[in-house]
């Protein structure tokens, strides 16, 4: 496996950078209990760039030289306590003198746990907006099924280039395109303006049609209306994951705790939910209007 890292450093007399990290790898496999010989440790590391900067001076007015320095550590696919190894490595580097700041790129553990989180954030944000399908085209009654969110305050971040066309000809609709944390925004209409209201007293017959339009919800089905308030408990903890998997991030232990407990209570109120108009030989024939 090979893990990529930069460090910066300033290069003194009495400090090798090669010797330096030759003997922290090889205090840090030691520790982990895997022994390596000094040369094969050397092999480990393989410098990629290299790039110097100004020369300030020491305490003593000697010039001190700015370097940072791109390597790649390649350790063997079976070597035991792998990533273990690394984080000790990794956490080790800017401590060690004459390192004073290290950042590690490409990780193919952390690839490999960020692509299992891909994909569960696949199916569960999949399951999600067929959900939301199914409550908007319900409360549309087939109206511009294209427009769901017409009465919503969230609405896609690139409304005004998001076309039918497109929509239509890749099977999608405006759910495809709202940012994950918008979810919980949903079923919030916009402040009414008064050229607005203006238009609603001249059209309506009477003060009480204004008022329940006023008042009125995007969604009103008790059942719809109870799952998308339960979105709110549960899909921020999602968010914080998805945009480490998105930026190729390393979650927190917190962001990792919270998105395993919010997971499973996520997708047992999605599920509970599509149970209620699931179609069975005893129910394939009504409208299942439960």
């Amino acid at each position: 496996m090979t893990f990529e890292f930069l460090i910066a450093y300033y290069e003194v007399a009495d400090a090798d950078i090669e010797q330096v990290l030759t003997d922290l790898l090889t205090k840090t496999l030691s520790d982990n209990q895997s022994e390596f010989g000094n040369e094969e440790v050397e092999n480990m590391m393989l410098t990629r760039h290299q790039r110097s900067g100004q020369q300030p001076a020491d305490e003593n007015g000697e010039p001190l030289r700015y370097v940072l320095r791109g390597f790649a550590l390649e350790l063997p696919d079976e070597m035991e306590q792998i990533e273990t190894v690394v984080e000790d490595f990794a956490a080790a580097l800017s401590e060690t003198r004459p390192i004073f700041h290290a950042i590690k790129f490409e990780d193919p553990i952390l690839r490999q746990q960020l692509a299992e989180r891909a994909e569960e954030i696949f199916v569960l944000e999949m399951k999600l907006r067929r959900v939301l399908s199914f409550i908007y085209l319900h409360a549309k009654q087939a109206l511009e099924p294209y427009n769901l969110l017409s009465d919503e305050t969230e609405q896609p971040p690139d409304k005004d280039s998001l076309t039918i066309p497109h929509m239509k000809a890749v099977l999608e609709n405006q759910f495809f395109h709202l940012t994950f944390g918008q979810y919980v925004g949903l079923n919030n209409r916009p402040e009414f303006k008064l050229p607005a209201v203006l238009v609603l007293l001249r059209n309506q017959a009477s003060f009480e049609a204004v008022r329940e339009e006023l008042i009125r919800s995007p969604v009103a089905h008790e059942n719809d209306v109870e799952l998308l308030a339960g979105l709110k408990e549960r899909v921020n903890s999602i968010e914080s994951m998805r945009n480490c998997v998105a930026h190729n991030r390393r979650p927190s232990k917190r962001v990792s705790e919270n998105y395993k407990n919010a997971l499973p209570l996520l997708h047992k109120l999605l599920e509970e939910y599509l149970t209620r108009w699931e179609q069975t030989s005893e129910n394939a024939n009504t409208d299942g209007g439960r």
